[in-house]
């Protein structure tokens, strides 16, 4: 595959450009995968692949909730229980749409695309130089 970056001035909109087009705000090919990294991930013990799928906010933030749902669902009254269930429903089906079950194969498949190899996404992040 192809691999793209933006050259220019601090402040001329090269993240702008990049955070609509993660957003798909802009129309693109819906073939395309597109993970944007706006910061510098800090040196941790976790694996640069678990990193690039922690990016993911919108699908972090529903699985989160539905595990929250999930462990209320038990101990709430039958009222309580239906609005939970339709929220449930709401959240699976949002996932389902952002695909969430493949998303580390996609990451991995990106990451292999801009040159890691099978074993550089196993490394921590503290592996790598920083420069």
């Amino acid at each position: 595959g192809n691999r793209y970056g933006f050259l220019g001035p601090n402040g001329s909109g090269k993240s702008t450009i990049m955070k609509a087009l993660a957003a798909r705000t802009i129309p693109i090919a819906e073939n395309l995968d597109i993970f944007f990294l706006d910061h510098e991930y800090a040196a941790t013990d976790k694996t640069c692949l678990s990193c690039v799928c922690e990016v993911n906010d919108e699908t972090n933030k529903l699985e989160a909730e539905a595990e929250a749902l999930n462990d209320m669902i038990a101990t709430a009254d039958d009222d309580a229980q239906a609005e939970i269930q339709d929220r449930l429903t709401t959240i699976y089906e949002r996932l389902d749409e952002l695909d969430a079950a493949t998303a580390e194969t996609r990451a991995s498949a990106i990451l292999h695309g801009l040159g890691f190899t099978n074993r550089m996404q196993q490394m921590t992040t503290r592996e790598f130089s920083g420069g």
